[in-house]
């Protein structure tokens, strides 16, 4: 990208610093295009890898960067403490997790975005290596816009053939609302610079990405992309004003003139109807995606309310420190349960497994409590404080330009937060935190140069040995000395301190690399299944074990094998490990099937009225309302099998096992007119069923004993 009207320095970065950006570089091209077809989840595991990856290989550079010169220092900036505050509750957060080991496996996560933008701020002080960077990203991102458009027109790779619909347009990410997250992050950069660019070649290439990436964000259908991009817009409007004032219209008065016109033409398309608009077209698709009666009723935006809904009955739980960094996933369904459980929430309310929140805002309050959200705010405050108060000191557009481009990605990042989940994203968070860092960069120069610039002139003469305060002289020899030998102390290890740093990050490697692994052998398992080969398929299923001892899925599924195959303890143990790991929607009902097995009736009813509560909905409840009033029933606690049953007839008054149970209680209770009524509705329900025949034989039974009693009574009657 050819840097206009911007200052540039003489400063020629080192080998580790460039080596550093090339890393960078490489973080922009390879998390957004690489994924592997061979582990659970194609796309996501193994992006995040490499992005965890890739910053270990950058503190190493760092640290390289740090022995050559023998001085290590934190570049002071008004974002240290907030993003080192942030890193520190996230770690702790281990202390209190209501699962240590799943927070524990989501730190390589959180943590490699800020250690990028510390990276970024020490290592990266030349604005050509910002304009490399930046525009690597841009070309990525325009190339990805070319490829959405491609995909929604059936132009594909041979392997992703069966992709219909909106889903279709899904780039790299898996989704098309993960594709869209990822375009509105340098879209925004895109148009600053376009605004402000003066090279005819470069303008060209940035209008052809613009219209690329818009284009492709507009063909995933994707609400909250449109939202974020058009508040990011008006945004960057201001700021532009703010900085510019009346010049910014001025010199912009062509384009705007465009844009209007091209404003007043789409608007028109989307207001009056014309072939273009007609049904299954593009701007049909978008219309109806945007409309009032598709916002009130879509399914997405009901299950986002409930799952808010439920994220907040968390947070009053654990308001203060949260459940633990990643554990909103492992809480989910419990709090979902007690949710629908409310009222008429039921059937208010889809159910649904959610992982995330979708609102990040939420979720980190969950997760790190109002401390943890107050720190993340805090970053964001910082940075927006930061950034006005250096674009009112630049001068230079260019400058301008790529500061309200990051500031306007970050503007919808934070948008695109209410709604979706940006910050567990490893293609959209190093984005983030690659925003922050270059603005934070951009600011110190901008600080230095101004430094520079305003530096009195001195004489040239040396000073005689006199004139020299001989205190202040004094002082300084003593602090220089200290320093230097602090320096000779620990750096004359320098050759030791190589192999650390090389040995720490082989384990971290190894360390964020394992759980990956062990994805892939749950893969190989999971395709093994269709074989019935179980104990081939176990052994897959160990080996990945061995790589995370800490995979609950993988435990949940041995159990299942086991549990079909009728090997109960051993099912009961894999259960049990996999319950500190994850929460299954099925798993408390085979716990109960394994604990009813074993005759543990008390821990049966536990068990079901878990299961009960886990159901996708009201039918599926049926059979184990039944289950629960039977053992009830066994356990001759009679008013607790009543409510159960009943709770089942209030969803379909014609469940025969609901009205033979009920049979059941009220004939052990010795209430005849009602057990024999139930037993009556049995038989009207279904007399070929085997519940009327064993109905019938129940009602012969009475009414034998009832002769044998008072056959009198019954004569008289005759």
């Amino acid at each position: 990208m050819q840097q206009e009207g911007m200052y540039v320095n003489n400063y020629q970065g080192s080998f580790w610093s460039k080596a550093i950006e090339a890393i960078i570089i490489v973080i922009i091209v390879l998390i957004p295009t690489i994924f592997y077809p061979r582990v659970i989840g194609i796309f996501n595991p193994v992006k995040t890898l490499v992005f965890a990856l890739l910053v270990i290989i950058g503190l190493v550079f760092w640290g390289f960067n740090v022995l050559k010169k023998e001085e290590f220092k934190i570049i002071s900036n008004p974002l240290n403490l907030p993003i080192l505050s942030f890193i520190i509750i996230c770690v702790l957060s281990l202390l209190w997790s209501d699962s240590p080991f799943v927070s524990l496996k989501e730190l390589p996560l959180f943590l490699s975005g800020p250690l990028l933008y510390f990276i970024i701020v020490n290592n990266i002080f030349d604005e050509r290596q910002i304009n490399r960077i930046i525009g690597a990203m841009l070309i990525i991102g325009s190339l990805f816009g070319i490829y959405g458009i491609l995909q929604y027109n059936g132009i594909d790779f041979p392997f992703w053939i069966g992709n219909y619909g909106r889903g279709k347009v899904f780039g790299l990410f898996g989704n098309a609302g993960y594709f869209a997250e990822y375009l509105i992050l340098p879209l925004p950069i895109a148009i600053s610079l376009f605004l402000v660019s003066k090279n005819k070649i470069v303008k060209i290439s940035l209008f052809i990405g613009i219209l690329a990436m818009g284009s492709t964000i507009a063909l995933t259908f994707t609400r909250t992309s449109y939202l974020a991009l058009g508040i990011s817009f008006i945004f960057m409007f201001f700021l532009f004003l703010t900085s510019r004032g009346k010049s910014f219209f001025e010199e912009n008065k062509k384009i705007f003139i465009v844009i209007l016109i091209a404003v007043v033409l789409i608007v028109s398309l989307f207001v009056i109807p014309t072939p273009l608009s007609e049904k299954g077209t593009v701007i049909s698709k978008i219309i109806e995606r945007a409309s009032v009666a598709q916002l009130g009723s879509d399914f997405a935006i009901v299950r986002r309310i409930a799952t808010w809904k439920y994220t907040t009955l968390m947070i009053k739980d654990r308001p203060w420190f949260g459940s633990g960094i990643g554990t909103f996933k492992y809480n989910t369904l419990k709090y979902q349960a007690k949710f629908l459980d409310r009222g008429e929430n039921r059937s208010l309310y889809p159910y649904g497994i959610a992982e995330k929140a979708h609102n990040e805002y939420l979720q980190i309050w969950a997760e790190l409590g109002i401390i943890g959200l107050l720190i993340f705010i805090w970053i964001i405050f910082s940075y927006f404080n930061y950034g006005l108060k250096i674009l009112k000191r630049v001068k230079d557009k260019y400058k301008q330009g790529i500061m309200i481009g990051l500031m306007g990605s970050v503007m919808a990042f934070l948008i695109d937060s209410l709604f979706w989940f940006p910050l567990h994203h490893s293609f959209t968070t190093f984005l983030f935190w690659l925003s922050l860092g270059f603005l934070i960069v951009m600011g110190l120069k901008e600080k230095t140069e101004a430094k520079e610039i305003n530096i009195p002139q001195v004489d040239s003469k040396p000073k005689v040995k006199e004139e020299i305060d001989k205190d202040s002289y004094k002082k300084k020899t003593i602090t220089t000395n200290k320093d230097n030998n602090y320096k000779n102390n620990i750096y004359r290890f320098k050759p030791i301190l190589y192999i650390c740093i090389i040995i720490l990050a082989f384990f971290l490697s190894v360390a964020v690399a394992c759980p990956f692994i062990a994805r892939t052998y749950w893969f190989d398992a999971y395709r093994n299944i269709g074989s019935e080969d179980w104990n081939r398929t176990i052994k897959i299923y160990r080996e990945a074990l061995k790589w995370d001892p800490y995979l609950g899925e993988v435990y949940y599924d041995i159990g299942k094998i086991l549990l079909n195959n009728e090997f109960y303890t051993p099912a009961l143990e894999h259960f049990e490990k996999a319950e500190k790991y994850i929460d299954h929607p099925d798993l408390p009902l085979d716990f109960a099937k394994i604990y009813n097995k074993m005759g543990l009736v008390d821990k049966v009813t536990v068990k079901l009225k878990q299961a009960i509560s886990y159901q996708p909905n009201e039918k599926s409840m049926l059979p184990l309302y039944a289950e629960l009033g039977n053992i009830y029933i066994i356990q001759k606690r009679y008013v607790p099998a009543e409510i159960v049953l009943k709770k089942a007839l209030e969803i379909d008054n014609n469940f025969i096992n609901a009205h033979y149970g009920l049979a059941g209680v009220y004939l052990n209770q010795d209430k005849l007119k009602e057990g024999l009524g139930e037993l009556q509705k049995v038989i009207e329900l279904a007399p070929e069923s085997q519940e009327a025949n064993y109905a019938r034989n129940i009602i012969q039974k009475i009414t034998q004993e009832k002769l044998k009693s008072s056959p009198t009574e019954i004569e008289t009657d005759n």
